[in-house]
């Protein structure tokens, strides 16, 4: 069974320190693992108490009037509207819907999966959700660059662990890996990957020219 991400990494996210894309992924771990929110909520409790020993700073008094104005000024916002999943991906998270697109399909790509690509702002990283059929195993590869991988529903497993919802894997680093689902229902993980991987099968190498570009 896999572990809650390493506290720094949690720390970061709380803070607003990560760019869209892997704060994507950790916030459904956090919604997810019931051990990763509780070291979520410690972190941030420990950052008030520390906030509170700092020394006061008086408050200029129009600055302090016309703040209060212009609050005065706002229109109160409607409470959000219940969380309702959509057909056909009532798995998604709330965190996770809003960047699913409008009449997204899944499109079946070569290595025997499916993907739903996601278009989510800041530094360039690739984020998709992949399907895998029960019993089913991804093509093997290595990464060059960060990897966040959040099981949504499901589970699979690799040299590294197995893996169930809500559960986030980092890496692997350089090391080879060939994640095969578990047997029940389709494995289905938000995938967030800095730069393409590598395929490292005897056949999947052929494919590295066009996973570089994007194509597969």
């Amino acid at each position: 069974m896999s572990q809650p991400a390493p506290e720094e990494l949690l720390l970061d996210y709380a803070a607003g320190a990560l760019d869209p894309a892997p704060s994507l992924a950790l916030s459904l771990h956090v919604a997810l693992d019931p051990e990763a929110r509780r070291t979520v909520e410690r972190l941030g409790a420990l950052g008030g108490a520390l906030l509170e020993q700092e020394p006061d700073e008086a408050l200029d008094d129009a600055f302090l009037a016309d703040t209060l104005s212009r609050l005065d000024g706002l229109a109160v916002e409607p409470p959000a509207r219940p969380f309702v999943p959509r057909p056909g991906f009532e798995w998604a998270p709330a965190a996770l819907a809003r960047h699913i697109p409008a009449g997204a399909q899944w499109r079946s790509v070569l290595g025997g999966f499916e993907e739903i690509r996601l278009n989510v702002p800041g530094r360039h990283y690739r984020t998709s959700l992949l399907r895998l059929a029960p019993g089913h195993a991804l093509p093997e590869h290595r990464h060059v660059g960060e990897e966040f991988t959040v099981c949504l529903q499901g589970g699979y497993s690799d040299a590294t662990g197995r893996y169930g919802v809500g559960d986030l894997a980092i890496g692997p680093g350089t090391d080879r890996h060939e994640p095969v689902a578990d047997h029940g229902e389709p494995c289905i993980a938000l995938i967030v990957v800095e730069r393409p991987v590598v395929l490292t099968g005897p056949i999947g190498r052929f494919f590295n020219p066009l996973v570089r570009r994007g194509i597969i």
